[in-house]
This record gives structure tokens, sequence and C-alpha cells, in this order.
């Protein structure tokens, strides 16, 4: 189980985090829903170990967790919704740079990168430099990379964006089955359909509270359509 209690994080007197709690099992992917500015990517960001808390802990499996710990950063990808990327590498060094910092084996990741540059269908770009790459190419490459190096943990923030409608798909079946291994994925966006679609436990944060969640019941659906998903959002964070 991961476990985010009590989480605070302050930017000057600006209060992001007012005391995030949520909990994740093995092999689920929660979905996190909320307004800009609510807390998502501070979320995330803590996780990935780029912002500290002010206050809370997280816990892994019932001991505490610290995403900043070498050991703790091997565990967790991070995809971002505006990552860097080195221009002047091509695809493929840019990956086995990533493989590297993750001491991912060889014959491991030569396996690896053919897949998913076949996957996501940019095989053709492998070798020319990322400055190069249309927004959609550089999300391929970014999701490549969280996926390569096979993390417990897998943080993306909007990882749909730019993508055409067939890749989209790709990914989040690719998602899926991450999950299905065991992986846990927490996972940012604005469109309640992917949420919808992907995800096992959406929770609602605004003003960095978690407000609402949900989860999918027996017949492994969310209850009524995306419609009345839309409605009960709409209706959650006007309340709040």
């Amino acid at each position: 189980m991961l476990e985010l209690i009590d989480l605070k994080k302050n930017y000057g007197q600006a209060e992001a985090l007012k005391g995030l709690s949520l909990h994740l099992k093995a092999g689920e992917i929660y979905g996190l829903l909320g307004p800009n500015g609510a807390g998502k990517t501070t979320t995330i960001k803590i996780l990935a170990s780029l912002l500290k808390i002010d206050g809370g802990q997280i816990c892994l499996g019932n001991q505490p967790f610290d995403p900043s710990k070498i050991e703790n950063k091997k565990k967790i990808a991070y995809v971002p919704d505006q990552g860097f990327l080195y221009g002047k590498l091509s695809g493929e060094e840019h990956l086995n740079f990533y493989a590297d910092l993750y001491r991912v084996s060889l014959e491991h990741r030569a396996q690896e990168m053919d897949y998913f540059f076949d996957l996501f269908e940019f095989e053709a770009y492998r070798h020319q430099l990322v400055d190069s790459y249309s927004a959609g190419t550089k999300r391929k490459l970014m999701l490549a990379q969280g996926f390569l190096v096979h993390p417990q943990i897998l943080l993306l923030d909007e990882p749909l964006t730019s993508l055409d409608p067939l890749v989209s798909r790709k990914v989040s079946l690719h998602i899926a089955e991450f999950a299905k291994r065991g992986g846990r994925v927490i996972l940012a966006t604005h469109i309640l359909d992917i949420a919808r679609t992907i995800c096992h436990t959406i929770g609602i944060i605004v003003a960095g509270r978690l407000v609402r969640e949900l989860s999918r019941d027996q017949s492994g659906s969310f209850p009524g359509s995306t419609e009345a998903l839309e409605s009960l959002y709409f209706d959650t964070v006007l309340k709040k």
C-alpha cells in the first residue's frame, strides 16, 4: 500500500495542500481530478521528490517512504505535463541516458526500446534529434522513458496530451497492463473520460483537499455515464 497521509505543502503564504490523504494498492490506477491550482501536480511532484512536504507522511508497505533517497528514486518514474528533454540527443540516445540513470541492463533496454518505438509508432524518429520532434512525438518519448525502467510507482501528469487517438489507446492499454503487473499509477488529468476509462479510483481535489473519492463497482464500472461523472464533478467543485 502506498499511503499519503495528511500531506501539507505551502508556497509562501499560499496553502497548496491542506492535509491531503490517499491510498493506493499494488495494481491500482488512481486518477486525480480537480481545477487548476487544486494541488494535483504538487502532489505528483512531491512523490517525484521535486518538492518537499511541509507536513504529513508518505508510507510504502507500512514503512515511512522518502522519495528523495536514491534507493527510492529508482522505484519511481515521472512523466510530467511539460517535461525537459535533451534536444541534441536522438530518441534512442535519450532512452539510453535514462536507462543508465536507473541502471537498466543493456540486454533488457534493447528489447524494451525496440518494443516502445514500435508500440508508440515513432520508430522513424529513433535516430533523429529530439529538437526536431513534434509535441506528440516528445510525449511518446517521455512515456517510453517512464515505462522502460519498470518502476513500482508511475506518476503521470496529463499523459495523453498531444497524442493521436490510436496511440492514446495504445498508451491507455499499456498503463492498464503495467497496473496488472502490480504497478501503482497516479494519473492527473482534466479529461474526465480518460479518468473514467483508465482509473480504478478517482479522487477529486479542490483547494488542496481530497473532497470526493469514487471507486469502480463490482462490475468494474463507475456508476453512470461520462455525462453523469461530469455532472458529479461540476457539482463537487462548485460546492467547494
